[in-house]
């Protein structure tokens, strides 16, 4: 079912395009200012219409067009109010009733006069309408006070925004606007899919077209793989191949995966998310014993309906429980939250995420297999053979080049996410189920990969699946974006070389501080913190400040990889690993599915490979020399493929000049390395408190740099005038539009529990204030009072409470603190931790650690933090000058032993225990530890049969950081240094951490690896850790 909404400014001459279209494939009709008079009739073959005119002046009018096999009645209208035009339509079709509003507001639309009629409709509801509202939460660059009250009443409604970005009204072929929006119940917005048309058809308004899959024939596939004799059959084949070889071994796991899998598709039934394999039988089972109970009246049938009832209502539960847990996991990344609304509109309406019509060359392809051909030469557009260069691999890095360690393996599973599997059909799920025997003969095969360079085929080649953008024309094939599969046993062998390549580089320093994307110790936070210091600092110098931002047009697949590989030669990364790096990228192979087709196989001679783990920290190495080309006092930011160039002094012509070359240099090095930068793209400001009379020209390869009122960085608008402002402004349209998508989330049908929808609401929504912390902390009052506005109206949704629900309940109900509160405590911590990560930090570099790159009022609130705290900068626990990220120094035993399990009897643990310990750890010298906290105070202790202490630390410390100081104290006061030791903890999340250290580990644990490791070295004595959460009061 399709509607088309347009403002067509007088229909009586642009009839003739109602018989394209998208008109002629639409259900629904919806247009403001069709200019029809009382005695015009509008006929056509197939609509039967609603109309209104206006009567007291010219203009206006609105229609809607409904199909003659529906009925419909007019339960609304407004046509002599001279600004304000309202017909509303109640439609009858297939056993379900919705309204359809329309709206036209010549001079801009007042909620207040028909809220209590829009507020009175059940639902579901359309509105559409010409609002000429402005609003940054459809991507106005103004506001009213019309819209702000219109914004306002859309958070506490159940209406949610179709609109995203794409303009509806040409006003000049310069200037374009959003002012026709398009609404609908919050119930169906995940049912919903829509896009702006490209054709005016002769108006100033673009139509909007709207697909809702209500009465489409709906499918639900239920995948369900065995493991059990799929793992067994794996081992079977690992213990009967005397010299495994990796092709051969994808080849027959990959038959045995697929022989032990089912894909049950379910039609015409509207399932819920989380439907799985074990709520089908069920459901089934209970259907079947329910028929025969009512058929037999016999007590057996109805106590086999009533197990299977109860069976049923477990697992169903359960599935709905995991589907939602998995849901508040995805949304730790606040970029996730799109895919997730994508995600249950995709199980909703499957239509709209694979087109069966694909507009190209002004003809319109069906055939599947055309189509992915067509998506294949699309997305290879950017691959063309390159020059290949001389290179030598004859030097040999002996830290990157050492044999793959078992523990290595293990870490590089754990960390692989249970994502969809590449060609080899070989998910990461089979990898964790392995036994230890068979990761053995794994580690064999990758060492083998390592040794010989020789990649399996499989490894190199990728499934391209298209997905379409949000709010685009599904015709088009450049309203799709590629997501990419590659071979999940390759993403393991990379996650192994990163590592080791990321830990070379940083421990080395090898690159340049002002890179900040995809390396431990600097992220997103530390560069635009950075931004914005320089920026605060040329203002509070008077000085001018000029911003450049840069865009490399397709920066991941225009890399030239022989200049890649010559830059990891360059930096120190050489031998096996550079070998098998160049290998790897080399002559890379490519397929698009495309509903259920795969096109012909295309090969690409440059780039990195898309959804390749090693792809993130190869393009940190290829841009580290970038920064060779700025000129002095110029300084560029970099994350990943964005690049800030600025420069501040008080003449505005020396910045030009300083500016001028560095964007001759930075021409001459993309040509040099074969990359493009996109003027058009690009962005020039002047970002001071300074006036300027002229900005001045500045040009890249000879085109003018376009000069901007604000400038973007990594998500933040910069602004000359009323900045922080501007960047709080843009922050909270974020957060609306994420609020809009929230009210779906919410809605009953689809199952969240309220724990489910305050996580989603933290990860994705308030995470937008949490990650701007650092900047947003030094706001005026009035700015956080508004980010709290954000935080109760998110919450009230979540929660499901009404509006006048007082914020202090809101708070306590949520378990939350205030968001202005946490924004100041989250900055701090911050502050503290890039102290505490010294020499790492981005932010610090000099002795005197306050002052370094923090403006003057953050550097204050620390100095008045660490008196309120009664503590020195000297206190914080930093890292160790070397950070580890090896858990192999030490032994681990976490659920290993009898005794760890809780419920047992305490007789039986602790007499397990001590058997324990006299068979396996006879010899060890055994140490206790523990760390308490209480309201005031936070203590650690530890004792051995020797000697023992007790300490109180500084009460901000979690319990978490006291059980790894206890542990840390123990190894510098308890042990004897000629003995083993075995320490006992209670903290299984210290003890876990420990086990699973990497760069991105606590700093505690950071400090305690460093302990372990130098013990290691100096005496050669092992430190064994075991799990006693069970047992504690047994030890002494």
């Amino acid at each position: 079912m399709s509607f088309v909404q347009w403002n067509c400014r007088r229909l009586s001459n642009k009839k003739i395009w109602l018989h394209q279209p998208p008109f002629s494939t639409a259900n629904f009709w919806i247009f403001q200012e069709t200019f029809l008079k009382a005695d015009d009739n509008l006929s056509h073959p197939n609509k039967k219409n609603f109309q209104t005119h206006r009567s007291n002046r010219p203009g206006g009018g609105l229609l809607i067009g409904i199909p003659k096999n529906i009925s419909g009645r007019v339960i609304y209208s407004i046509d002599n109010y001279p600004n304000l035009e309202v017909l509303a339509v109640e439609i009858h079709s297939k056993n379900l009733n919705f309204n359809i509003v329309n709206i036209y507001a010549p001079h801009g639309f007042n909620i207040a006069s028909i809220k209590r009629f829009l507020d009175s409709l059940s639902i579901p509801t359309f509105i559409f309408g010409d609002f000429n509202l402005h609003h940054p939460l459809w991507g106005g660059n103004s506001q009213s006070s019309l819209s702000e009250s219109f914004v306002d009443w859309l958070n506490n409604s159940d209406c949610s925004m179709l609109n995203t970005s794409a303009p509806t009204h040409i006003s000049n072929p310069h200037t374009s606007s959003i002012i026709d929006l398009t609404l609908c119940s919050a119930s169906i917005y995940n049912e919903i899919d829509c896009y702006v048309f490209d054709c005016t058809f002769e108006s100033d308004h673009i139509p909007i077209v709207i697909s809702w899959s209500k009465f489409q024939n709906t499918t639900h596939s239920i995948k369900t793989i065995i493991w059990k004799p799929i793992i067994t059959k794996s081992i079977e084949i690992f213990n009967t191949t005397s010299q495994p070889n990796i092709d051969l071994i994808t080849d027959q796991i990959s038959r045995t995966i697929s022989a032990h899998t089912s894909n049950k598709i379910l039609v015409d039934k509207d399932y819920p998310l989380w439907w799985n394999a074990a709520c089908h039988n069920f459901s089934r089972l209970k259907k079947l014993a329910w028929n025969k109970a009512r058929r037999n009246i016999a007590t057996t049938e109805w106590i086999k309906y009533k197990k299977y009832r109860s069976k049923f209502k477990f697992h169903f539960k359960k599935a709905k429980e995991n589907y939602w847990d998995n849901i508040s996991k995805i949304s730790r990344n606040p970029r996730m939250f799109l895919k997730i609304l994508n995600k249950l509109s995709s199980h909703t309406n499957p239509n709209v995420k694979n087109h069966e019509i694909i507009f190209h060359n002004n003809r319109y392809e069906t055939n599947p297999i055309t189509q992915s051909n067509l998506f294949a030469n699309h997305f290879s557009s950017y691959s063309h053979e390159v020059q290949p260069l001389p290179l030598d691999y004859s030097t040999e890095n002996e830290f990157l080049n050492r044999n793959i360690e078992f523990w290595e393996l293990k870490r590089a599973i754990s960390k692989t996410k249970n994502s969809t599997p590449g060609a080899d059909n070989i998910p990461s799920i089979w990898f964790k189920n392995l036994d230890d025997a068979s990761l053995l003969k794994i580690l064999g095969m990758l060492q083998q990969q390592l040794d010989s360079s020789v990649l399996p085929k499989v490894w190199k080649h990728t499934i391209i699946i298209p997905i379409p953008k949000p709010n685009k024309d599904k015709t088009k094939l450049t309203s799709y974006r590629p997501i990419a599969l590659t071979s999940v046993f390759c993403k393991i062998f990379e996650r192994i070389l990163a590592h080791r390549i990321t830990h070379f580089l940083t421990s080395q320093k090898k690159l340049n501080p002002n890179q900040h994307g995809f390396l431990p110790f600097r992220d997103n936070h530390t560069a635009i913190y950075k931004i914005y210091s320089a920026i605060s600092e040329a203002r509070k110098n008077k000085k001018f400040f000029v911003a450049v931002s840069l865009d490399i047009k397709s920066a991941y697949d225009s890399v030239h990889v022989d200049a890649l590989i010559l830059k990891c030669l360059q930096l120190g990364i050489s031998g096996k690993v550079t070998k098998w790096m160049h290998h790897f990228l080399q002559d890379r192979s490519f397929q698009i599915k495309w509903r259920n087709s795969f096109s012909n196989t295309k090969t690409s001679f440059k780039g990195l490979p898309q959804g390749s783990v090693l792809s993130p920290i190869l393009y940190v190495i290829f841009m580290n020399d970038f920064f060779e080309t700025l000129d002095n006092n110029v300084e560029c930011s970099i994350f990943a493929d964005d690049i800030f160039v600025y420069c501040s002094h008080h003449s505005l012509t020396y910045i030009q000049t300083k500016i001028q070359n560095t964007l001759e240099l930075i021409h001459k090095w993309c040509c040099y390395w074969k990359l493009t930068i996109c003027p058009e793209k690009s962005a020039i400001n002047e970002l001071s408190s300074k006036q300027v009379a002229s900005f001045p020209r500045i040009t890249y390869a000879g085109i003018p740099l376009p000069w901007s009122e604000s400038i973007k960085y990594l998500g933040i608008q910069f602004s000359k005038y009323n900045q922080n402002g501007q960047i709080l402004r843009s922050l909270r349209n974020k957060a609306l539009k994420k609020i809009n998508g929230l009210k779906m989330l919410g809605y009953k049908r689809n199952g969240p529990r309220t724990k489910h929808l305050i996580t989603i609401t933290n990860n994705s929504i308030l995470s937008l204030f949490f990650y701007s912390s650092p900047i947003i902390n030094k706001f005026s009052e009035t700015h956080l009072k508004s980010c709290n506005v954000i935080q109760t109206t998110s919450l009230r949704i979540a929660l499901g409470v009404p509006i006048w629900t007082p914020n202090i309940i809101l708070l306590k109900l949520a378990g939350q603190e205030i968001l202005s509160g946490k924004i100041k405590r989250l900055a701090i911590q911050f502050f503290i931790k890039q102290l505490a990560t010294q020499p790492f930090s981005a932010l610090f570099h000099t002795p005197d650690r306050i002052h370094s790159q923090l403006v003057e009022k953050d550097a204050e609130s620390l100095r008045i933090t660490f008196r309120n705290l009664n503590c020195i900068p000297d206190h914080i626990i930093s890292l160790p000058v070397f950070p580890y990220s090896n858990p192999n120094a030490c032994e681990i035993f976490l659920n290993d032993f009898y005794f760890q399990n809780k419920d047992l009897p305490s007789s039986i643990i602790s007499s397990d225990f001590l058997d324990c310990i006299q068979r396996l750890f006879p010899n060890h010298f055994i140490i206790a530890t523990d760390g308490s906290k209480s309201h005031c105070h936070t203590s650690i202790a530890g004792f051995s049969y020797l000697q023992q202490f007790c300490y109180r630390i500084h009460p901000l410390n979690s319990v978490f950081t006291a059980e790894v100081l206890a542990i840390c104290l123990a190894l510098d006061e308890l042990v004897i240094p000629e003995k083993d030791i075995l320490i006992l903890s209670d903290s299984f999340s210290a003890l876990s951490s420990l086990k699973n250290i990497s760069f991105h580990s606590p700093k505690v644990i950071q400090r305690l690896a460093a302990k372990i490791h130098i013990r290691k070295n100096l005496n050669q004595k092992n430190c064994t850790y075991v799990g006693s959460w069970s047992f504690w009061g047994f030890l002494e």
